[in-house]
């Protein structure tokens, strides 16, 4: 008996020892989101077809359901525009649909990261056709563009065609404007 009670605190501290050299379970890399632009010349502002290329992460269902080509995003690249449009410091991505050109009009979802995994995928309130990156400013821009402290997204029209989406922090409130003077 003796014996017994002198190996029943060894035994205990063994056991509390034995699940903290364990390692913790790892995450499948499939839960990452790596994506890089294609071309890292390619400005967004400027222009509306910069690629990206990478895995999506957990967000592959909500790609495909647009119409992404998951294995060309993996290799050769998707349209896409990288910004931070929740002002968090992450980076969050634009993909374009199916067909993404500037003679018609696809949806889009927006990719919110978080240390490297998706955050939350959200669609625009509409359909775009010539997506880019719609910078911060200070004042109003031209024909009443709205002035932002964050990035956004812009698809620049013609007549009264130019729409402006900016993310408030919930969702994605869209605003027209003209794009010439009449």
């Amino acid at each position: 008996m003796m014996r017994m009670r002198r190996m029943w605190p060894w035994a205990l501290s063994l056991a509390a020892l034995s699940p903290a050299q364990a390692s913790p379970p790892v995450k499948p890399d499939g839960e990452r989101v790596a994506i890089s632009p294609a071309d890292p010349a390619c400005s967004p502002v400027e222009n509306w077809r910069c690629l990206c290329v990478g895995t999506p992460g957990t967000a592959t269902a909500q790609l495909a359901e647009i119409g992404v080509d998951l294995n060309a995003l993996k290799t050769d690249g998707w349209p896409c525009v990288q910004g931070d449009f929740d002002k968090d410091g992450q980076p969050d991505y634009a993909f374009p649909g199916k067909g993404y050109s500037c003679n018609g009009s696809v949806p889009v979802r927006v990719l919110f990261t978080k240390d490297g995994k998706v955050r939350e995928v959200l669609a625009l309130p509409r359909e775009v056709s010539c997506l880019q990156l719609y910078g911060i400013r200070s004042k109003p821009g031209p024909h009443g563009v709205p002035k932002t402290a964050r990035q956004g997204l812009v698809d620049w029209g013609e007549g009264n065609a130019t729409w402006v989406y900016l993310f408030n922090g919930k969702k994605w409130r869209a605003s027209r404007h003209l794009s010439e003077s009449p």
